[in-house]
């Protein structure tokens, strides 16, 4: 290992530690953002891994992760993802990835949440209890450009550009007692990811960071909110390059820090054991939750000729709601 590579390695594993430093005694920031079902893991494999995935994301769903991962896809990968998620909420995936020559990776990514038929009331106009407004659907939908590039064997840098589209529905407004005028609560922006990605050269460890949700904000009506903006370093390793580095067998053990916006610090643990990186495992847990903690999942991956596929389960628990299941599918041409 270099001397550079060994100062880069020092100072990534102090920003990590300070990032390890999560304090108690802070009260934790809630219902401070909007959008927030862009914080929904997307793909089976981060969500089974504990959302530790950070610097494990290699392949097309880093688009979602950490966008300077797909810089290590080859050729072209079409993905599509389903998550149920808790209350009947569904979020549906569809990706699209294309390797240049050596100019890089660009993807295209398409997102959208159903949130199903919600009953709507509001404070009727003589503010004593509430009235009907009858039912609605919200409308959210993400459509997202990706670039990245390897800068040498060692590093990669990534990022996205995100339109969002979103509308609650329509309501009425106005001074009790007087015609209240309608209104319908909607917005648009862009949106921005940025990630880098880092090899060390020992064995193959390896660091990672994104941020996830630049923007600027909206206003509905009278107050306006950020987006979840996230920011996550990870760490990840192969734990069987320890005892022999060309074993078909392989054990990825991933942690990551997050820094949220609307909520204080958390760790994500992630571990995957794969045979010949056909069948794969996984399980991983995270810490300062109210709800979530453990997740589990499966993986297959079979390749022919230059066609390739992998599908992916992942089965994450809660405390107070059923558990979510989430289906992946990953097509290499």
């Amino acid at each position: 290992m270099t001397r550079k590579n060994k100062i880069v390695i020092l100072v990534l594993l102090f920003i990590f530690c300070l990032s390890l430093n999560i304090q108690a005694e802070n009260l934790k920031k809630i219902a401070q953002t909007g959008m927030k079902w862009l914080s929904i893991p997307i793909g089976a494999r981060g969500a089974a891994l504990g959302g530790a995935y950070t610097a494990m994301s290699d392949d097309i769903t880093s688009i979602f992760w950490n966008p300077a991962g797909i810089a290590y896809t080859e050729g072209g990968h079409v993905f599509l993802n389903q998550t149920k998620w808790i209350a009947d909420i569904n979020v549906n995936v569809g990706a699209l990835t294309y390797q240049y020559k050596n100019w890089g990776v660009i993807g295209l990514s398409y997102a959208a949440a159903d949130w199903g038929t919600l009953h709507g009331t509001q404070l009727a106009n003589n503010a004593q209890g509430f009235e009907e407004t009858g039912d609605f659907s919200p409308t959210n939908w993400a459509l997202g450009f990706s670039y990245a590039r390897k800068i040498s064997d060692a590093f990669a840098l990534g990022g996205n550009v995100k339109y969002l589209y979103e509308k609650l529905g329509a309501g009425n407004i106005g001074n009790f007692g007087t015609d209240p005028d309608e209104f319908t609560a909607k917005m648009n922006l862009f949106a921005f990811d940025v990630g880098t990605y880092y090899y060390t050269g020992f064995k193959d460890l390896r660091f990672a960071m994104s941020f996830q949700n630049f923007s600027a904000e909206k206003k509905y009506r009278t107050e306006q909110f950020p987006l979840p903006l996230t920011f996550k370093f990870g760490v990840a390793m192969d734990m069987f390059q320890f005892i022999n580095e060309e074993s078909n067998h392989h054990a990825m053990f991933a942690i990551d820090a997050i820094h949220p916006r609307d909520y204080s610090e958390r760790l994500h643990f992630g571990l995957e054991y794969s045979f010949r990186n056909m069948v794969f495992l996984r399980g991983g847990y995270k810490t300062n939750y109210d709800e979530e903690d453990l997740s589990l999942g499966a993986g297959l991956h079979y390749g022919l000729g230059g066609l390739a596929f992998t599908l992916d389960y992942g089965y994450v628990m809660f405390k107070n709601f059923d558990a979510v299941q989430m289906f992946s599918f990953d097509f290499q041409f």
